[in-house]
């Protein structure tokens, strides 16, 4: 429960750890402050969130925001710090796979986590058509037309700018 019966639809390419994320750091700006199991423990779990989307998750968080949630629930003194953990419950029981990949494997397939993905050129779909080379901001596209093309991962700033315009499907997440 989130609002007042609005619907989100995601797909994909949503990454549900930075969803939950997203509506903690909402959450945190609601909260009153007075009470602190809410104030503390959404700021807390937040950390924890945006920590594992940064690739700096570690052994533990998932039980760590599996416990604040549950501190936060059954100590707040109101319905937000009753609700607040939802968003972290709610994707923790539908979606701790994608925690996992976050934390243990260190990505995030969606490719939303910047510092967990890169993209790579396919090259059984590159065909050199060029448009990936000319719409890079950073010129970290190189290749001849018509051949394969590669991408420099160290000015590779992540903005999906070759993903999107690459109408061959050759650029890939990893």
């Amino acid at each position: 429960m989130m609002g007042s019966g609005g619907m989100i639809v995601m797909d994909q390419d949503t990454c549900m750890v930075d969803v939950a994320r997203y509506f903690l750091e909402f959450l945190q700006e609601e909260s009153c402050g007075q009470c602190v199991p809410c104030r503390e423990g959404i700021m807390r779990q937040l950390q924890v969130l945006t920590d594992i989307c940064a690739g700096k998750g570690k052994d533990g968080d998932i039980e760590l925001l599996e416990d604040l949630s549950d501190t936060v629930v059954k100590l707040s003194l109101c319905a937000l710090g009753g609700t607040a953990p939802n968003p972290v419950l709610t994707t923790l029981a539908y979606f701790r796979d994608e925690y996992i990949a976050h934390i243990y494997d260190k990505k995030c397939t969606s490719g939303v986590c910047k510092e967990l993905f890169y993209y790579e050129i396919d090259e059984e779909n590159c065909n050199g058509c060029h448009v990936c080379f000319r719409k890079c901001p950073e010129e970290a596209i190189s290749g001849e037309k018509k051949e394969l093309h590669t991408i420099d991962q160290e000015k590779c700033i992540k903005c999906s700018i070759c993903y999107e315009s690459c109408k061959f499907d050759a650029i890939l997440i990893k």
